[in-house]
């Protein structure tokens, strides 16, 4: 054990496997290319969008779009045949001709998604608190989340793993079971979690930091928070090279690194202030990533982040989960989901602070991150 502890103190071991992450990462997205003129693909659906059209993902990055509403359910395995419409990061779209269902998947995970589904489909915000899916939200609404710059508060991410994590060890030390067990029971629920709801980078960016954060403090390992970091990036790289395209991925990672660096100075008695501090550094830090992809911020996001961050991390996220254990309460939720989609949509009629810019060269939003 000492050796091992000795091992993983080294900085310059956390540099290697980052070094050889980016390596692999970079290998596997020059090598795997997609055969254009395949017409046939098989998958197993992991999600389904309902738009206007249907749009089904599967699990080998098959993203399919439908013209009219279909009867197929998360874990059927399908044959599909079509045409390649768009290939990007190893994600094919296809437009298809014809979809055959071949069966249903007998893995328990697909099992427990469909329960879900079934129990929370009739409510757009459990959907996507429970499930980490927007898409039934009011495209109208979901834009105005977007303008104000709190629409990453509809994703499930760290915080929200965070609080999921406190609350089922809050509820288990009531109970005479030891801390490791404790430790081991919610990393068994956060991985099962994380399986349903898919392999999101934000999700287990999440649940890697529980992990592996709380196992060097269980087992005083004393690795450095910053090397926990490199560790974390690299897993996420080996388990998904294509992620480092996800804007989730670079949002995520990018301000969990500023806010891990800067952790002494954002540290406050006054949980509002230590909110601003918070708000302020991920805005800077998270402002080419928005540029670069939306072209547009608003400056007065900081201050919206102060009202919406605590009614959706301390009061709309909590209160979905007790509305999945007791639906009596629903009707209590809707009314706070009334309070928080009529505040966004008053606050986006506000163009003071909107900014609107052209796009610039990559090599200048890699100066200012420097």
């Amino acid at each position: 054990m000492l050796k091992l502890r000795k091992i993983l103190l080294c900085n310059y071991l956390y540099y290697l496997i980052l070094l050889l992450a980016i390596f692999y990462c970079t290998v596997v997205i020059n090598t795997n290319k997609i055969d254009l003129n395949k017409n046939t693909f098989k998958g197993t659906i992991t999600k389904i969008i309902k738009k206007d059209n249907d749009i089904i993902y599967t699990n080998n990055n098959l993203i399919v779009y439908l013209n009219k509403k279909n009867k197929f359910k998360v874990g059927d395995n399908i044959l599909i045949k079509g045409s390649i419409i768009n290939t990007l990061n190893n994600t094919i779209y296809i437009k298809p001709s014809s979809i055959k269902y071949l069966s249903t998947s007998p893995n328990i995970i697909y099992f427990i998604k469909r329960l879900l589904i079934k129990r929370l489909k009739n409510n757009s915000y459990l959907y996507t608190f429970i499930l980490g899916d927007k898409s039934y939200i009011n495209s109208i609404v979901k834009r105005s989340y977007q303008e104000n710059g709190i629409s990453h508060l509809f994703a499930i991410s760290g915080m929200h793993i965070s609080l999921l994590s406190s609350i089922i060890n809050k509820i288990l030390k009531r109970t005479s079971i030891q801390e490791e067990t404790i430790f081991k029971i919610t990393s068994l629920f956060l991985l099962l979690y994380l399986f349903i709801v898919g392999l999101s980078p934000s999700i287990l960016r999440g649940v890697l930091f529980y992990i592996l954060f709380t196992t060097n403090n269980i087992y005083y390992f004393y690795i450095k928070k910053i090397n926990l970091f490199f560790l974390i990036v690299s897993i996420s790289l080996f388990i998904n090279p294509y992620s480092i395209f996800d804007i989730g991925y670079q949002y995520s990672y990018l301000i969990s690194f500023s806010l891990l660096l800067n952790n002494n100075y954002l540290k406050s008695n006054n949980y509002f202030i230590s909110l601003f501090k918070v708000s302020i550094l991920s805005s800077i830090v998270s402002l080419p990533i928005s540029l670069y992809h939306f072209y547009q911020i608003n400056i007065l996001s900081t201050i919206y982040n102060l009202f919406f961050v605590p009614l959706v991390s301390i009061i709309v996220f909590p209160f979905s989960l007790i509305v999945v254990l007791f639906p009596i309460t629903e009707p209590i939720y809707n009314e706070v989901i009334k309070v928080l989609e009529k505040t966004s949509l008053f606050l986006v009629n506000i163009n003071i602070g909107k900014l609107i810019f052209k796009k610039v060269n990559i090599i200048i939003y890699l100066i200012y991150i420097f």
